[in-house]
Order: C-alpha cells, then sequence, then structure tokens
C-alpha cells in the first residue's frame, strides 16, 4: 500500500496544485467583448526602475497544442528571476508536499456506502487502485490522477518551460506561496463532497467539453472568456470561488511589487488569476502601476 500512494503521489502531487483551473465543468456559451487578447502583461510605473511581466499560464495542455511565444520568451529574457504560483523547481517541493497531501479523515467515512462503492469503481476501472489505499489523500490529489488518464491527450505544463528557461540562464526560480499555504487551499476549492459529482463527469465526457472550452479560450489569449468560464462554474459555491481565485490573487498582488522593486521579474501563474474586478491586473492597477498587454 505505500509503494501504491507513493507512487500516485510521484505522479500527481504537483498537477494537484495546478490543476484547480481545469476541472470546471462548463455548460453555456459566452459572446465577445471589445477587449485586448494577451495571456502577457507589463508591469511599469509606481517606483519601479525596470519592468516586470505577469503571464497567465494553463496548467494542462495538450503537448503539440502550444509552444511558448516569442514574446514571453523576451520577457523572461530582460527580467531577473521568476516567480510560480509556488516554486516548483526546489528540489525538496517533493517532500514538502507529502506533509500536506493527507486528510484528517478518511474520505471512505464523508460518503455513503453508495458512493463509495461507485468511487471504488471508478478508480479501479481508471486508475487500477481501491478507493480503500487512497483514501486518506486530499480528494483533489486523487481527482488530478483521474484527470490525468481522462484527458484526451499527452498533457504538458508551461512551468517545466519557463523553469528549463531560467535554469538554462542561470537566473533564480521562486514561489509566491508556500508549498503550505498552496495546500492549505485545497479542501476550500475541493471539498469530499465533490468527489462523486466529479466522477460522474468523468463518466459523461463532460471534462473533455470542459478542457477543450478552456483551452480554445487559452489559446486565443482570451482572458475574459476564462473569467466568464471559471465564474459560471462557482455560481453555486461562491465561497469555492473566492478561495480558488480571489484569495490568492489578493495574496499576490500585495507580495509582487516588493519582489518586482527588488529586481525586474517574470511572474508566472494561472491564466485564470489575471482577470476580473477582483483579477491580479486590476489589483495591480489599484496599487498604483500601469499593467498593459504584449501583444505578438
Amino acid at each position: 500500500m505505500k509503494s501504491l500512494v507513493k507512487n500516485i503521489v510521484a505522479k500527481t502531487v504537483k498537477f494537484a496544485l495546478l490543476s484547480a483551473i481545469a476541472i470546471a465543468p462548463i455548460n453555456r456559451a459566452f459572446s465577445q467583448k471589445n477587449k485586448p487578447n494577451s495571456l502577457l502583461w507589463k508591469i511599469e510605473g509606481n517606483g519601479l526602475q525596470k519592468p516586470s511581466y505577469l503571464f497567465g499560464t494553463n496548467h494542462i495542455l495538450c503537448e503539440g497544442d502550444y509552444s511558448m511565444p516569442k514574446k514571453v520568451k523576451d520577457a523572461m529574457e530582460t527580467t531577473e528571476q521568476s516567480y510560480l504560483e509556488i516554486n516548483l523547481a526546489d528540489p525538496n517541493v517533493g517532500k514538502e508536499m507529502q506533509k500536506h497531501m493527507f486528510t484528517t479523515q478518511p474520505l471512505s467515512t464523508l460518503v455513503n456506502q453508495k458512493d463509495s462503492l461507485f468511487i471504488d469503481s471508478i478508480l479501479q476501472t481508471k486508475l487500477k487502485t481501491k478507493f480503500k489505499q487512497v483514501e486518506n489523500l486530499k480528494p483533489l490529489i486523487i481527482v488530478s490522477s483521474l484527470m490525468q488518464t481522462s484527458l484526451p491527450c499527452k498533457v504538458i505544463s508551461l512551468e517545466s518551460e519557463i523553469i528549463k528557461a531560467n535554469k538554462a540562464a542561470n537566473k533564480e526560480i521562486k514561489g509566491l506561496s508556500s508549498i503550505e499555504e498552496q495546500y492549505s487551499f485545497l479542501e476550500k476549492i475541493f471539498k469530499p463532497t465533490d468527489l462523486v459529482p466529479f466522477l460522474k463527469m468523468l463518466d459523461n465526457d463532460q471534462l473533455k467539453n470542459s478542457f477543450n472550452e478552456l483551452k480554445t479560450a487559452y489559446l486565443a489569449e482570451d482572458l475574459k472568456k476564462v473569467d466568464e468560464l471559471m465564474a459560471s462554474f462557482y455560481t453555486a459555491d461562491p465561497e469555492g470561488y473566492r478561495n480558488l481565485l480571489p484569495v490568492r490573487n489578493q495574496l499576490w498582488a500585495n507580495r509582487m511589487p516588493a519582489i518586482a522593486k527588488e529586481k525586474p521579474t517574470f511572474f508566472a501563474v494561472g491564466c485564470g488569476h489575471l482577470q476580473g474586478k477582483e483579477g491580479i491586473i486590476d489589483l495591480l492597477r489599484a496599487k498604483g502601476f500601469k499593467v498593459t498587454p504584449v501583444f505578438n
């Protein structure tokens, strides 16, 4: 059992921290508005000697769908360090994550017998794993592993590309949040009661449809649509939405000014964090910074 849990952790724990934005089931279309479309934003003014940049990543993309644009590579080259949501380049990140991945109460005690049997059947089919063997893991970690087996492609992470580029240039990589802080949001974002509805969504291909909608919006650099997609999912769970985006946006926007004033910095966070009234772009503007889109 220990080796099985260790194997699941090795494959999924990083993915779990980075995948909340992509688990949303979406079922309606949205109209375009005349807003500048860009995933990369330049941060200037308010005492900065040199500009910093804010880039919206997509934590799960199909291999071959996306290559890092020149404008993003240029922004990394002109800055002196990079900040991700958490420091995934830290060699101790895996050990630190393992400290926070377990629940205080087995998941099997939080669902009824019918749902427990349903969860077990899905896990055995998708992961060749019994529910009893992973019942002490936080739900989002289990979900992340299931997502990797259910998406229609081999998944890549832009964060790994950013880390590779910074290491090649001998530049430092840090995190806006600690592992402990990031993990503290997992159960607030995805609760045990969300597990069964999510697994049912897996069975009817809703996840693949949601993945494709988010991917389409991302490749079009349409942050407005990404924001609408996220907000629509959480209409029934406003507290979950606040913990997923606005609360963390505030934390990061409060930390970014001091970081950018110390060194010109390339910030890379999930694209859902950028747009909206409580998005990082508007929060930085409210602090007196000039934040403008960077086009190809």
